[in-house]
């Protein structure tokens, strides 16, 4: 049972959580448009848990991918009376939680902080992400344990930072250090993802591309209908943006912030 637990500063260390379905979804990676440049010599990585290493276009998708769950949790939370959970569904295996709270970097920008317990295969995994933005860049900062006395210790076995950079027009740039080697990938060309719902066999396609300082992705079904559109930014003040637009006209806009006493600041405006 998956649940999904959000920290708040006036609640409790056991807040109540709610249960709905999720639906399970097959993704498969369209690699477009990617050149790399690696700051030091390439050595043989640890293997992360659960898997291989990820990709550079992987790294890039699931960053942007964050801001935008973080946005729709916001959405979620501000109807949710306080002291309750939000978002919950099944995996088909052992129990996971995610918590969502805020957090200060040591560089002191205000981060929101995903913290995923899960049993992949059946085995342990702890990974803690942390989003916010720098510099006109939407940094992730990952860390996966395998084990609860290595995430008390804070000492991870796989550890991956990313900075996403959007050029005015086309282009990405996503600076990785992964494990202490430096890479840089510059994604020229959309990025794309093709996900089949395996009930209904629907598909949605996925396209990430720069566009005015912003990532923008496009959600279309599998004939070319656009879904909804959405441009992830990163504001002055380091929050974190997300405005979606749906046909007929419909938009929400939401900007995040972690704060150091956990609690995220949340602004959300939308219209016709």
């Amino acid at each position: 049972m998956l649940r999904i637990n959000v920290r708040r500063s006036t609640g409790g260390s056991h807040p109540a959580s709610r249960v709905v379905p999720v639906t399970l979804l097959l993704v498969t990676l369209a690699l477009c448009g990617c050149s790399r440049e690696s700051g030091q010599p390439s050595q043989p990585a640890e293997p992360a848990a659960g898997g291989l290493e990820a990709s550079g276009e992987e790294i890039l998708i699931g960053a942007i991918d964050e801001v935008v769950a973080i946005a729709d949790w916001a959405g979620s939370l501000s109807a949710v009376p306080p002291g309750e959970g939000i978002a919950a569904g099944t995996t088909g295996v052992e129990a996971d939680s995610v918590y969502v709270y805020g957090e200060l970097t040591p560089d002191g920008f205000g981060a929101v902080v995903t913290e995923r317990h899960g049993y992949p295969k059946g085995l342990l995994l702890i990974s803690v992400r942390r989003s916010f933005g720098r510099n006109g860049g939407i940094v992730s900062e990952v860390k996966r344990y395998v084990t609860n006395e290595s995430f008390a210790a804070d000492l991870p076995q796989q550890s991956v930072s990313s900075e996403v950079l959007p050029l005015m027009r086309d282009t990405i740039v996503t600076h990785v250090v992964r494990n202490g080697n430096v890479e840089t990938y510059t994604f020229r060309l959309p990025v794309v993802t093709r996900t089949v719902n395996q009930v209904d066999n629907s598909v949605q396609v996925t396209s990430r591309f720069a566009l005015n300082g912003a990532i923008v992705s496009e959600v279309s079904d599998g004939l070319g209908t656009l879904i909804r559109r959405t441009l992830s930014s990163a504001l002055p003040s380091g929050a974190l943006e997300t405005r979606t637009e749906y046909p007929g006209g419909r938009w929400r806009t939401v900007s995040t912030l972690g704060r150091a006493d956990g609690s995220i600041l949340r602004e959300i405006t939308s219209g016709q």
